[in-house]
């Protein structure tokens, strides 16, 4: 079966795009505006199985940062992750890229699912008790 993405969304003509997303009350349109799996390309997502690291080695303009913050999104919102280590180079890099950043968890976040972030600890914590140290 496939799968919904902005890919399939683009393909379609425009009269049929245009009827399909004014057919969407508010609240569906954001949730579709805040669904990764639909915007993602398919190489941007977990590989499918039982794993515990995933390695995405990619070049610059992948979409490394994006593809993070939305994966630890969407593991806090599924309650599968509890406690989350954010790691990079330096603490400076892991505030600045993936913290902070234009494609990083708080620019990512809802208002409903934005996490609170404590920089002097190093701590988000997400309204469901979710934490992630940097």
């Amino acid at each position: 079966m496939r799968r919904l993405s902005a890919a399939w969304l683009a393909s379609l003509a425009k009269p049929i795009r245009r009827s399909l997303l004014r057919s969407l009350n508010r609240d569906q349109l954001n949730t579709f505006l805040h669904d990764w799996p639909v915007w993602a390309r398919d190489n941007q997502l977990p590989p499918p199985g039982d794993w515990r690291v995933w390695l995405l080695l990619a070049g610059r303009g992948f979409g490394k940062t994006l593809t993070g913050a939305e994966f630890v999104r969407s593991r806090v919102a599924s309650r599968k992750a509890h406690r989350i280590a954010l790691v990079a180079p330096t603490a400076a890099d892991a505030r600045d890229v993936m913290v902070e950043g234009e494609t990083g968890i708080l620019a990512l976040s809802t208002d409903k699912d934005r996490p609170f972030y404590e920089p002097s600890k190093r701590r988000l914590t997400w309204p469901n008790g979710a934490m992630a140290t940097t």
